[in-house]
């Protein structure tokens, strides 16, 4: 069939709706990041550059970030610390939470101590950590681990007791085995939940690598940034933060699409 002018200009009209309303949605973080940077600039005028440098300079230690090799290896190690540490913790805690959700014994011993874990600050864990081992990478590991695993089996546990007892029931009465009920009536209650706790341990593994990474490691953000102070480079200081802030931005763009997949049952209301 022969393309008419109208079917020929929908994918354009449709494209630029979609534009439209990507930057809809984003339009305020769009105005806060301009506000901010024209306040940041126009501080420049009166501060010295030691504490607050200017837009280029900032912009030239960012790219220096991403065109150096050795400085891109630190982002990048920083990052694989991050998710390494966390895909243990996330399979440390769900068993715990699973079991603390299926059996009231387990979960009246373990909670508490889930707890305390919690309670004890993360620079404590710090120094924990250098005191009981002695190579870089357990210390940044075990410190990562110890803080984000408590909330993956909080989350995990408190989504599993929330699970509806007439689903279970029902799959029951249909002859469904222990697997299946888990596959098609728990798992799937419990993924919202599992979603929430990974967003909120990726804030938490990013600020604890780097407070980790200060410890005696000689790669990673966190030595960066003591490097940058060592000389009182604001503009590397300020670098160095932001390209953790666009690594955390990354691993939760990740955390929406697998939301969006695996919740597409859900109204397109509910899925930000």
């Amino acid at each position: 069939m022969r393309a008419t002018p109208g079917n020929t200009a929908a994918p354009t009209g449709n494209t630029g709706a979609r534009l439209q309303r990507w930057l809809g949605k984003r339009y305020p973080v769009i105005i806060d990041v301009i506000v901010i940077a024209g306040l940041w600039q126009f501080s420049t005028l009166f501060l010295p550059p030691i504490v607050a440098p200017s837009l280029k300079n900032i912009g030239i230690a960012v790219f220096d970030i991403f065109s150096e090799p050795q400085n891109l290896l630190s982002l990048v190690t920083t990052g694989a610390r991050i998710f390494i540490a966390l895909i243990i913790a996330f399979v440390g805690g769900t068993t715990l939470g699973l079991l603390m959700g299926a059996l009231d014994g387990v979960r009246r011993y373990v909670k508490p101590i889930l707890y305390v874990a919690q309670g004890i600050p993360g620079l404590s864990w710090v120094v924990f950590a250098v005191i009981w081992f002695s190579q870089a990478e357990l210390r940044i590991g075990f410190v990562l681990v110890i803080i984000t695993l408590p909330a993956f089996a909080l989350y995990i546990d408190s989504a599993v007791r929330a699970v509806n007892l007439d689903l279970l029931q029902l799959a029951q009465a249909f002859r469904a085995s222990r697997l299946q009920r888990f596959r098609m009536v728990v798992l799937p209650a419990i993924v919202p939940e599992i979603l929430s706790a990974w967003t909120v341990n990726l804030g938490n593994g990013v600020r604890v690598a780097v407070v980790a990474e200060l410890m005696g490691s000689t790669v990673g953000v966190g030595f960066q940034l003591l490097q940058a102070q060592s000389v009182f480079n604001m503009a590397g200081a300020i670098a160095w933060t932001l390209s953790l802030v666009a690594l955390l931005l990354l691993y939760q763009g990740i955390i929406i699409l697998a939301e969006h997949r695996l919740l597409a049952w859900r109204p397109k209301g509910e899925i930000q």
